[in-house]
């Protein structure tokens, strides 16, 4: 295993572990938020995942990409929870609140606040699954084959999806540049 920080925890480093959780909680918390406003369900899934990563500690040699791991280990605990607490609906109003920084879209730009806020609205026009998509490759930063397997799809249908997305947004995108600057 090539990650120093799993190496740690599987020798039980309790540092290390304390690390990786204050790591990755923001980002749980946020990712979370797409599936479902009840902030509790988010929250018992961060801990399940991290109790559960602790308590299989001597099994993480096998872990290839830790980030890969901690987010489809995430993405399935907080579903499950999702359909316990209720029928699962993907919900919009989640939906509207998911930050999605502009920073990590439009790379080193520096954009008026205006532009900002139209391409925030850009992004949100976007469907769950392209946002989903965006979100884990550009902000996460994982592989195709990493997001297929995450959204339970064929590496085939997530560049269909990047496709569809990124030309969505450049789309919405140039319309909004040409207004702004027309």
């Amino acid at each position: 295993m090539d990650n120093p920080v799993f190496q740690h925890i599987q020798n039980g480093d309790i540092d290390a572990y304390s690390g990786l959780y204050k790591e990755y909680y923001k980002r749980f918390y946020n990712y979370g938020r797409k599936f479902t406003t009840h902030t509790f369900l988010i929250e018992d899934s961060i801990q399940e995942v991290f109790l559960d990563l602790w308590k299989r500690r001597d099994k993480l040699s096998h872990v290839d990409s830790p980030n890969y791991y901690l987010y489809s280990s995430f993405r399935y605990v907080l579903i499950r929870k999702i359909r316990q607490h209720e029928k699962m609906v993907f919900n919009q109003s989640a939906e509207e609140n998911f930050e999605f920084s502009a920073e990590h879209v439009v790379v080193n730009s520096e954009l008026s606040e205006e532009l900002q806020i139209k391409l925030q609205k850009a992004i949100k026009t976007l469907t769950g699954r392209q946002l989903e998509a965006i979100f884990l490759m550009y902000y996460e930063d994982l592989s195709y084959k990493e997001v297929a397997s995450i959204l339970n799809i064929s590496v085939k249908a997530t560049y269909k999806i990047m496709a569809r997305s990124l030309l969505a947004l450049k789309e919405k995108f140039t319309i909004l540049f040409v207004l702004f600057f027309v």
